[in-house]
């Protein structure tokens, strides 16, 4: 296929979207909006704040008058949001979707009681989300501080989502899939790590106005994954001046009833107001955290990871009129990490040390030309790591643990500067409403540094030399990239009972020479009146990044190995590995162009969904989905031996199969009571020498035999439950429940080969359970301030879950598993202005 065949391609999918929709010729219609402001009682509530707001972003505002009255004239028809707020009462917000020329809405708002929390309370309209046809999981501000974990990060938020879990190496794991296969946003800029695909340092949650995860976006402005989406909206600061200290207190280590130095520390600063009355907004969030990570399998004090990082995000908002703003943000974030990755088996001098720091600067222009609304955004980041060891002494790897130190030693230097453009306008007649939108981003990033990897021994349980690793070749390497894409999406509403979403997008990235057409369709219906009953289903093709660590491959230091016998007799070698990097070719997938040129890797999946959401009363909501997620092109390192060269081979003929099943309740009795459950029934399949895994932060220096079988991250049951109910005496409790199937793990012998199916059922971990629980109260001091005195609980029930097992069939404890975190509590002090 023809490059220009495929823009062909593309061209013709935008012009059916843009033009041959039914409703694109129609003109958008300026309207007016009447916004009504009532109490409980139905009386009218004057001097109310009233903002009409597009994306999150405030467009118009006006104050109610003495009958609770504001009005909106000359606004683009379109779906905004409409927000209320006035002190002394609950603030309330609700969706609109203006069609015709007089709309009005109203909003009730509840007083607040002597003392009551001070938390934005968002009103949901009935069926509001039967609209889109993809469905996403969503939590706002208030409900992620108030988690019994006491997140700082979107990270430390994510595994309350169904079907998102953590790794064993705090990797966040979407559908399966690691974070180089999902896509992670801040106000629509990409933020993942050139170099690794990894999420790196996210948010300070403090800062996030809502976060969304996406499995199956059916349009086309999300790029980049085969996973799913994280999607975060940040805050803006507010028409009044608030501020926030949370947890000031540090938590002290005790041991044997004494104390024993400091556990850990997470004071978190968050800060807004108008520093231009209706013109410039600010709004701070920023955190320093401390954290000493006991290792329950290891002996104090040598037993601690520790972590110390700071994390600022700032935002502006200038508004210079109603029809536009601008937007800029500001992140910095130093981290480092000592012990990183610390267990029994890699204790202090083995584990390596990490340090990094991220700087984000992102400036947005929101402009309307007429009923057009163009967003252009410049994003600017620099990402710098270094890993390091303890020491210079050679790696040893032994059935019972390791030695020496860590092998691996790295530094180098990330950036991305990206600019994006984005288009939409709402378009109606009498068939319906079409949202249209249009954009494009152009994406340059590099890496550069060096790595310098120390030798490794591999030894059996009675220290005889079994293998040998040395590195040739360690020189630096300097890589680039261009990324370059452009998508059209069309939602479509012919009734206000259906909605389509078409999508296209088509995506080129220079260094692996290839370009790329994704389509994507969706629809959700409404079969009964009262939006009680809401059906959805689509099918989507998605492309991953391919991140320029694949690229550096080549550069980085060959193996030398050589095998050893009884009595030290040398069996095999020395043999060198060259690090190469195949030529996909041969029949590919056809919206896939590309050269013969090495590298040519275009990882890809085919998605669908289905999903039944059914409104049983007001205050019960059920959700029932199955997801298909079937992944090709996935880029794999194997060894391959002769004849004439022996290498270790990228290649892009890799495969991983996901099915899920979840169910998902959510039970609402009042406007700020709630309890979700969740259950996943899911399992995974793929290759096991995914690139991740060996050309990651901390590489793996022994590379097996390539085996398509369960993936380390199969878990066939999960189920969570979490939510937030008062007590007498104005007590708040928030608890998280969450059970599940043991992790798999493989089987190996003294030369780490795997023995067995590696990861299969036989060998799994006992089932986790975990109950853990915040309960708080909040006390008014004085007019302005409000202290929050909460105690949080972790693992009560104390079960077992364990945290290591003896894997190493020369091990004499193999098939132990040891190592727990017991019963423990946390107290937390927050101060409110």
């Amino acid at each position: 296929m023809r490059r220009e065949s495929l823009w062909t391609q593309f061209l013709l999918v935008l012009l059916l979207l843009v033009m041959g929709s039914p409703l694109s010729r129609s003109a958008q219609q300026l309207c007016t909006l009447q916004v009504n402001i009532l109490d409980k009682e139905g009386n009218p509530v004057p001097e109310v704040k009233i903002s009409v707001r597009l994306e999150g972003r405030e467009l118009f505002s006006a104050t109610s008058d003495t009958k609770g009255v504001a009005r909106f004239p000359g606004i683009a028809s379109g779906s905004y949001e409409v927000a209320a707020e006035k002190t002394g009462f609950f603030p309330a917000s609700h969706p609109i979707e203006l069609i015709r020329l007089e709309s009005a809405v109203e909003l009730t708002l509840s007083p607040k009681p002597v003392g009551s929390e001070k938390v934005e309370v968002r009103a949901n309209a009935p069926g509001s989300e039967q609209q889109s046809a993809s469905s996403s999981t969503t939590l706002q501000h208030d409900e992620i501080t108030s988690l019994p974990n006491r997140p700082a990060t979107v990270a430390d938020v994510l595994p309350l989502v169904p079907g998102v879990v953590r790794s064993a190496d705090g990797q966040i794991i979407i559908d399966g899939g690691g974070e180089h296969k999902s896509a992670f946003v801040v106000n629509g800029t990409d933020v993942t790590e050139p170099a690794t695909g990894r999420f790196g340092i996210t948010v300070p949650v403090d800062s996030v106005e809502s976060l969304n995860v996406l499995k199956t976006p059916f349009l086309g402005e999300y790029g980049r994954f085969t996973a799913g989406v994280v999607s975060v909206e940040t805050r803006r600061g507010g028409e009044t001046w608030h501020f926030e200290l949370n947890d000031p207190f540090p938590e002290f280590r005790i041991r044997s009833g004494h104390l024993s130095g400091l556990r850990n520390a997470s004071p978190r600063v968050n800060f807004g107001g108008p520093i231009l009355a209706n013109r410039l907004y600010l709004a701070e969030g920023f955190e320093y955290r401390v954290d000493k990570n006991p290792v329950r399998t290891l002996y104090f004090p040598h037993n601690e990871s520790k972590t110390e990082s700071v994390n600022s995000f700032s935002q502006l908002d200038y508004i210079l009129s109603s029809k536009h703003f601008l937007t800029g943000t500001v992140q910095v974030a130093p981290q480092n990490t000592d012990f990183a990755n610390l267990s029994y088996f890699k204790p202090q001098p083995v584990s390596p040390s990490f340090r990094a720091s991220e700087k984000l600067f992102t400036l947005t222009d929101h402009l309307f030309f007429g009923a057009t609304l163009l967003n252009s955004t410049l994003s600017i980041q620099r990402f710098r790591a270094t890993i390091g060891a303890q020491g210079d002494h050679n790696m040893v790897l032994t059935p019972t643990g390791d030695l020496g130190n860590y092998f691996h030693r790295e530094s180098r230097q990330e950036s991305r500067v990206e600019w994006l453009e984005n288009a939409g306008k709402t378009l109606t007649n009498g068939i319906g409403v079409s949202d249209l939108k249009v954009g494009l981003s152009v994406a340059r990033t590099s890496n550069s540094g060096q790595t310098i990897d120390h030798a490794v021994e591999v030894r059996d349980a009675q220290g005889s030399l079994l293998r040998q690793i040395a590195f040739f070749r360690q020189g630096p390497f300097d890589q680039s990239d261009m990324e370059v894409s452009i998508y059209a999406q069309d939602h479509w509403m012919p009734t206000s009972g259906l909605a389509f979403d078409f999508g296209a997008r088509l995506e080129r990235q220079a260094a692996t020479h290839t370009q790329r057409i994704a389509p994507r369709a969706g629809v959700a219906w409404t079969p009964f009146r009262g939006s009680s009953t809401i059906l959805r289903g689509g099918f989507g093709i998605y492309y991953d990044r391919v991140p320029l660590n694949v690229f550096a491959f080549s550069r980085s230091p060959e193996q030398v190995i050589t095998t050893y016998g009884p009595g030290g007799v040398i069996l095999d070698g020395p043999r060198l590995y060259q690090n190469l990097a195949e030529s996909v070719s041969g029949e590919r997938f056809p919206l896939v162009d590309s050269g013969n040129a090495a590298s040519n890797f275009a990882p890809y999946s085919k998605t669908w969904n289905v999903e039944v959401e059914q409104t049983v009363a007001k205050r019960l909501r059920l959700r029932a989905s199955y997801l298909s997620n079937v992944s090709d092109g996935i880029i794999t390192l194997t060894p391959r031996t002769g004849p004439g060269v022996d290498a270790y081979v990228l290649g892009g003929r890799g495969r991983s199969i996901y099915r899920q099943v979840e169910v998902t309740a959510s039970v609402r009795w009042l406007k700020d009571q709630e309890m979700v459950f969740s259950y996943v029934r899911s399992r995974t399949h793929g290759n096991l020498n995914e690139f991740s895994r060996y050309l990651g932060d901390f590489p793996s220096p022994i590379i097996p035999r390539d085996v398509f079988s369960q993936r380390p991250e199969d878990l066939p049951n999960r189920f969570l439950t979490w939510g937030v109910f008062s007590l007498p005496w104005k007590l708040r409790v928030y608890p998280i429940l969450e059970y599940r199937t043991g992790s798999p793990y493989a089987t190996v012998d003294a030369a780490r080969n795997y023995v067995g199916v590696p990861y299969s059922d036989r060998y799994r971990y006992p089932n986790f359970f975990s109950a853990d629980a915040r309960i708080s109260k909040d006390i008014p001091f004085r007019r302005k301030y409000t202290l929050r005195f909460s105690v949080s609980g972790f693992n009560l029930t104390n079960h077992f879950n364990a945290l290591d097992v003896h894997a190493n069939l020369s091990d004499p404890l193999h098939g132990v598993f040891f190592g727990n975190y017991a019963r423990r509590f946390r107290g937390d002090f927050d101060v409110l202005f």
